[in-house]
């Protein structure tokens, strides 16, 4: 009777995760496929993979869709003609408009310091970019840390990725948050989460 019943429960529970990955897999698929954002006070970028979402949100910031732009968790080596030719953006615009962000290491690190940013500014809203797949579990760490922010998803899409490779990370992100929905951001996250 025992043995059932954890035979049934196991079976229960894989048919959940496995239910709740595709619900998950399909929810980001449709944050990449999002229309144009509304006007914000701020762009927050959440920076990892290639240079896709930098590009983006100096885009947003170029079509004055945010008064400024925050660039977050950028490795200390890249430098300003780094950040040029990733943005697209001229010397001027990036000079007068877009902070960096060098401390962030993960996607908690770039709660904090988007947090620090905004309420320096005194934003009440912003926009947040980073890829679909790592979208969700970004919105949970910002909301925890800016409850009365404003944020609104802008995926950008992961270009060039193998399917393989994309299913793999969409996988191992919805395992991160699905931590982070169930037991809450713990302040600290495991090394190499670069979202």
């Amino acid at each position: 009777m025992v043995r059932a019943f954890g035979f049934w429960l196991g079976i229960s529970l894989g048919v959940n995760l496995v239910a709740g990955f595709v619900a998950f897999a399909i929810a980001t698929e449709r944050m990449n496929a999002a229309s144009s954002p509304s006007p914000a006070k701020g762009i927050v970028v959440l920076t990892g993979g290639s240079g896709e979402r930098i590009r983006h949100a100096a885009w947003l910031l170029q079509k004055q869709t945010g008064q400024r732009l925050l660039v977050s968790g950028v490795n200390p080596k890249v430098s300003q003609q780094d950040l040029l030719n990733l943005s697209g953006l001229s010397k001027a615009n990036l000079e007068c408009c877009v902070d960096v962000d060098v401390q962030a290491q993960n996607t908690i690190g770039n709660a904090h310091q988007i947090a620090l940013w905004a309420e320096a500014h005194r934003y009440d809203s912003l926009l947040v970019v980073t890829s679909g797949y790592h979208m969700p579990r970004a919105l949970l760490e910002l909301q925890a840390v800016l409850p009365g922010v404003q944020l609104q998803a802008v995926a950008v899409r992961s270009n060039g990725a193998a399917r393989q490779h994309m299913v793999r990370r969409t996988l191992v992100e919805y395992a991160k948050y699905l931590v982070v929905l169930l037991f809450g951001s713990s302040g600290s996250s495991p090394a190499g989460d670069e979202g």
